[in-house]
């Protein structure tokens, strides 16, 4: 016979005893770290994709039909290529993910990738260099999102040569992504006969462009092609055309943000930049397979944060979140999610397997030998005017 309870009652009685967890989440767990430049110089090219990043986190948790509950743990590496070095290392061994999405830029890519292959953990990076994931059989286990500046320039360079110019300088910065950068203009330009007159360098955090400027200006180029990211990219040109330089100016896709258009103000005006479909895709045609998806992207990123704040920045960083959802269903359709190690390793194949994924920033076809995915199609050519990016007429 049972026996009735006085205290067990009460609890009841007032809602404080739980039920059996009959909802518990048994489904198995996909971990993603994250390390984003939420904080120093690289900042202002992080906000978009720490704000798509925690978008995606919170679409995951209310996705009941994964196959998989999402978590993400998330540091901020101060723009220090050392700090994300240290932050990837946590994830990796202390917070145990499956996943690294690191870093926001160039430098902290190519610290972190060492750490990478010892861990032997899938990386997808936003950085714009080839130099992060290439050559591909050393970067195993890093992909990455962001189109590379060896795509971008050879349609930028491409561009210059129909226009007639012959004679460029280059401006960039004196980092591994302004290398990175000056390393594939000067080679593509040289490959397709594009005579590179001046080449200048400047700091991320430099403020005074004026002796460079004037060195560019007093050699006369056709036109002048920056690499780097704002403030710096918007404030170097200000200062070329206030030493009188009035020829084309162009533009890597680390400008390809408002920030530019914001900092440069007047001086942007007329500045051709490297961008994805996403900064023009209401200028595409309607029947153009990206256009559809970027959309559906807009109404939800613009939904949280306001109309008109989406960057490309924004759409890399969904993808980097989106390719792993995608693939991680494999993993666990093929029972290896249970064992961390197996986990990572299947995971990063399934990555690599990803064939025509149409992604907010492009179509995505990975490979062993090919950890961009990216082609010609992903790239898109605009011009600033009246303070807005236009789809520019090839």
């Amino acid at each position: 016979m049972s026996r009735f309870n006085p205290l067990l009652a009460c609890l009841a009685c007032a809602g404080l005893l739980l039920a059996p967890a009959a909802h518990a989440d048994d489904r198995p767990e996909l971990r993603i770290g994250v390390v984003s430049s939420v904080t120093g110089g690289a900042s202002a090219i992080a906000t978009g994709a720490v704000a798509a990043i925690n978008l995606m986190e919170e679409r995951a948790a209310a996705d009941a039909t994964l196959p998989f509950r999402v978590t993400f743990v998330k540091y901020d590496d101060g723009s220090d290529p050392a700090r994300a070095v240290n932050a990837t290392r946590k994830l990796i061994q202390e917070d145990r993910v499956h996943l690294v999405i690191c870093c926001t830029t160039t430098p902290a890519s190519l610290a972190v990738n060492k750490v990478i292959e010892e861990e032997r953990v899938p990386n997808l990076s936003l950085a714009a260099a080839a130099s992060v994931i290439e050559p591909a059989e050393a970067h195993r286990f890093t992909f990455k999102t962001p189109l590379t500046d060896r795509l971008m320039i050879d349609h930028t360079v491409d561009y210059m040569l129909k226009q007639g110019w012959k004679k460029v300088a280059f401006m960039g910065l004196e980092d591994s992504y302004g290398e990175g950068g000056w390393v594939e203009f000067n080679q593509i330009a040289k490959r397709k006969g594009l005579e590179i007159i001046a080449a200048e360098r400047f700091s991320r955090g430099d403020t005074n462009f004026t002796p460079q400027a004037l060195r560019v200006a007093q050699k006369k180029p056709d036109a002048v092609y920056f690499h780097a990211i704002p403030p710096s990219s918007a404030l170097a040109t200000e200062t070329l055309r206030r030493v009188g330089y009035k020829g084309p100016v162009l533009h890597g896709a680390g400008s390809a943000t408002p920030a530019f258009i914001a900092v440069g103000k007047k001086a942007a005006e007329g500045a051709i930049v490297g961008t994805s479909a996403l900064t023009v895709y209401r200028q595409l045609p309607d029947d153009h397979p990206l256009k559809s998806v970027i959309a559906a992207f807009i109404q939800a990123y613009d939904g949280k944060y306001g109309a008109g704040k989406t960057d490309m920045f924004a759409a890399q960083a969904h993808d980097t979140v989106q390719i792993p959802l995608l693939a991680y269903r494999q993993v666990v359709a093929a029972g290896k999610a249970g064992d961390l190690a197996q986990a990572r390793l299947a995971l990063r194949d399934a990555i690599e397997a990803t064939h025509e994924y149409r992604g907010v920033n492009g179509f995505f076809s990975y490979s062993p030998a090919d950890h961009l995915g990216l082609d010609r199609r992903s790239t898109f050519l605009v011009t600033v005017k009246d303070g807005k990016f236009e789809l520019l007429g090839e």
